[in-house]
């Protein structure tokens, strides 16, 4: 089974953001899979600063795979615990995926409307009336 460094790197306010995690080729493979389902912009935090991404395929150029040993390999998970510096992990991934999924839950016109009409129900002034 082969062994990857992924690299991420990008400048936020003239400050450049480094980082890596290693992964097998199958995690790289999900990773990658990952990252070109989200078709949307998001964002990650990096401290009270946030990296804009127009999508996972924006995201996937700025990290480098890069296969090593496997003696590489556990050199740096012994000494660094699979990753160092600041990277967007695959669980960070999954998560834009699972806030897609609850927007994505109102499917259709009515779904929306629906919302619409309760959300502006909640504020209304005469809430006790529609208790009943």
């Amino acid at each position: 089974m082969a062994k990857y460094l992924a690299t991420f790197s990008d400048i936020l306010n003239d400050i450049e953001i480094k980082g890596f995690v290693i992964m097998t080729d199958k995690e790289m493979e999900r990773y990658e899979e990952l990252a070109a389902s989200i078709n949307w912009d998001f964002s990650y935090h990096v401290g009270e600063e946030k990296i804009q991404f127009e999508s996972g395929e924006d995201l996937l150029t700025r990290v480098d795979f890069k296969e090593i040993s496997n003696e590489e390999y556990k050199c740096l998970k012994k000494v660094f615990e699979n990753e160092f510096g600041t990277f967007v992990t695959e669980e960070y991934l999954d998560s834009i995926l699972d806030e897609d999924d609850i927007d994505g839950e109102l499917d259709n016109e009515e779904d929306y409307e629906d919302r619409d009409f309760n959300d502006r129900r909640k504020g209304h002034k005469y809430d006790d009336e529609f208790d009943d």
